[in-house]
């Protein structure tokens, strides 16, 4: 089923009776995932939420986890474990039936809140079962009846569909806001922003101390090889979606689709980052992960922005030139942009200034048919062009621009044009 975009929900805490028992109380919130799956350990049931204003239980179902209670710490312990995890993978073959039924899916646990903690074991998964489902009978693992699993699947979007796993949990339909989801999803706007312009500033979003224990890295070697890819690439582009955003047992997560472009590199995915506040309170990011996410929509999302963006750019770049603004026409230009002959942006400038000076200004400048797309390297507009100048000279031609982002300006680095009669 896929998830749409609006009103969403969020987890805080209420307080718990021990530092092993997680029970959160749900409420609405515009901060999180439309459909939201809930494992409730101490009742053994397994809801589905959905948040269509105010918050609904759409199903409630018997399930069974961990022989033993408490949230997992070691391989081999028989607990399930507790807080925010996300359904990665489908698995319907080879399946011993008994055990399993015929449907699983794999979640992310160990997350990166675990590792940080030691927590260790793997192959948590919620998965159907072929005999009667009786509390608390798995290894750890959530399993339900296999009709209850075929309902699941409809619902299921690989990578970004969420499940709460706690020992116990209340709700509420009542929308609440959050001051801090909602900075937890700013945080998630500006870490991308950051990113993309290359800044300092990027570094100051990751816990220099918890980071690396999740990461498996020290803090210095990420920031060194990040300042690498800084320097190696002309320009970053990062585009990423309106964060969605839930509270875990003691962090945050907050995960949106994510599209990174740079010259010669191309990738799209599901980014997750989870968030702890330092001993100042600021919020600060410990964990991130990373999946490849085949999708058409996201990469299509992520195109109509920067056509729109370009096109605007485009619009301001005709203007500033029919008004024969030197300095506004030469803030769209790289300063080694090339212009047919002309490279660079002073040659670039005094060859207008020259024109503009013996009076050939710009009486009318019209462009037709503009065409936007990416290529390996860069973004190509493609348009036809008539100009027309005050001493009464006129041609008509196909022009192209090649245009990169730089920070949060769009540049030309190279302008050609060819007549066409």
């Amino acid at each position: 089923m896929k998830e749409k975009f609006g009103l969403i929900l969020f987890i805080f805490f209420l307080a718990v009776a021990s530092a092993d028992a997680w029970e959160p109380h749900l409420a609405g919130d515009a901060f999180a995932p439309e459909t939201l799956l809930v494992v409730n350990k101490e009742k053994q049931n397994f809801f589905v939420f959905s948040n269509r204003s105010p918050l609904q239980k759409e199903y409630s179902w018997q399930c069974t986890t961990g022989q033993a209670h408490g949230s997992k710490l070691v391989e081999g312990d028989l607990k399930t474990p507790e807080g925010i995890y996300f359904l990665e993978r489908r698995i319907s073959q080879n399946l011993p039936f008994d055990l399993y039924g015929e449907l699983a899916f794999t979640l992310n646990y160990p997350n990166p809140i675990d590792r940080i903690h030691n927590r260790t074991g793997h192959s948590i998964w919620i998965h159907g079962r072929g005999r009667e489902v009786v509390p608390f009978d798995t290894e750890g693992c959530v399993a339900m009846d296999m009709e209850y699993m075929r309902a699941l699947e409809d619902m299921v979007v690989l990578s970004k569909t969420p499940v709460v796993i706690a020992n116990d949990i209340t709700w509420d339909p009542v929308e609440i806001e959050s001051k801090n989801s909602r900075k937890v999803a700013k945080l998630s706007q500006a870490w991308a922003e950051d990113w993309k312009v290359r800044s300092d500033s990027y570094f100051d979003h990751y816990h220099p101390d918890l980071f690396p224990r999740s990461s498996g890295q020290s803090f210095n070697n990420f920031k060194a090889h990040k300042k690498r890819l800084f320097n190696q690439y002309s320009w970053i582009d990062v585009f990423i979606e309106e964060p969605k955003v839930l509270e875990g047992p003691g962090y945050w997560v907050s995960y949106f689709g994510q599209v990174y472009k740079a010259p010669g590199f191309y990738s799209k995915g599901i980014k997750r980052l989870y968030w702890k506040p330092d001993d100042d309170g600021e919020f600060r990011i410990v964990g991130e992960e990373w999946r490849s996410y085949p999708h058409d929509y996201l990469e299509q999302d992520y195109l109509f922005t920067r056509k729109e963006e370009i096109r605007s750019v485009v619009s301001g770049w005709r203007k500033a030139w029919l008004e024969a603004d030197i300095n506004k026409y030469g803030s769209f230009y790289h300063e080694d942009a090339v212009q047919g002959d002309l490279k660079g942006i002073d040659s670039i400038l005094d060859h207008k200034r020259d024109i503009w000076g013996r009076g050939s200004l710009p009486a009318g400048i019209d462009l037709e048919k503009i065409n936007i797309a990416f290529t390996d390297q860069d973004f190509r507009v493609d348009f036809f062009q008539s100009y027309a100048s005050a001493t009464g000279y006129s041609d008509y031609g196909h022009k192209t621009l090649i245009m990169v982002p730089y920070g949060d300006d769009w540049l030309i680095t190279k302008e050609s044009w060819s007549e066409v009669r």
